[in-house]
């Protein structure tokens, strides 16, 4: 009898490796980043030097891989926000459809989307995941969660990216955004991302607001209820994760 793996498992194993690589340069790059600022404040001869390196090697890995776009994917850099209207309108569809086994789209959303918010709403260096990402996308698709309420189904998603803690490292929040410093970054950025959903969903996605305004608004809707989702991540209240949810849409 042969016990070769499915070709489905075949796959996932090529895109966990796959990611886990780009993950290792990316946090290489993050620790680099880090140490670029050793010179900042009161330096010392040995501070300077640090940070001096650190800044050529951030040069260098920030160089080869743009090389590497360049050649190997050059639309890449041309890609459309995460939260336009069609990249969500996919995502929605392909949660609605039951296709995470089927597509990537999901770990190229929300891993795209927490690194966005990230840059709009906290200072670097911050370091996301991902792998993780990914990890949920599986998890989910293993689980095949069947459910006829939509904001259910997204609560599932949450919680599924909350438990991955695709958001390794964060910088301190931007002024607007305290609530990144008051909860857990992997629940409050991937709510955000799973609002634009939300609003695709129901046909307002980003067509009246700029992403600054998105932001603003979703970052004043969301910290009043963080609290409350923290509380039914721990508890494994899928209805209640729902509930808040819901609130948040119904006050967008």
């Amino acid at each position: 009898m042969s016990t070769a793996a499915p070709p489905a498992t075949l796959t996932d194993h090529a895109v966990c490796m796959a990611a886990g690589l780009r993950d290792g340069l990316r946090t290489a790059q993050y620790y680099v980043r880090d140490m670029s600022q050793a010179d900042a404040g009161h330096p010392t001869v040995l501070s300077r030097l640090v940070g001096r390196l650190a800044r050529l090697a951030d040069s260098l890995l920030s160089t080869t891989a743009d090389l590497s776009i360049r050649l190997l994917l050059p639309k890449w850099r041309n890609l459309p926000s995460p939260f336009a209207p069609r990249m969500v309108d996919e995502v929605t569809r392909a949660i609605r459809e039951n296709q995470l086994a089927m597509t990537s789209l999901f770990t190229a959303y929300f891993f795209r989307s927490s690194r966005h918010i990230l840059e709009r709403c906290a200072a670097p260096p911050f370091l996301v995941l991902e792998h993780r990402v990914d990890a949920a996308r599986r998890a989910l698709a293993a689980a095949n969660v069947q459910s006829a309420d939509e904001m259910t189904a997204l609560a599932h998603i949450l919680m599924a990216l909350a438990d991955a803690r695709a958001i390794a490292r964060i910088g301190p929040a931007k002024p607007g955004f305290a609530h990144l410093n008051s909860t857990d970054p992997n629940l409050s950025v991937m709510a955000t991302a799973c609002l634009a959903l939300l609003l695709a969903e129901e046909g307002k996605p980003i067509e009246t607001l700029d992403e600054d305004e998105f932001f603003a608004i979703s970052a004043a809707l969301l910290a009043p209820r963080l609290p409350a989702m923290e509380r039914a991540v721990k508890a494994r209240d899928i209805a209640a994760l729902a509930k808040e949810l819901a609130a948040v849409r119904d006050l967008y």
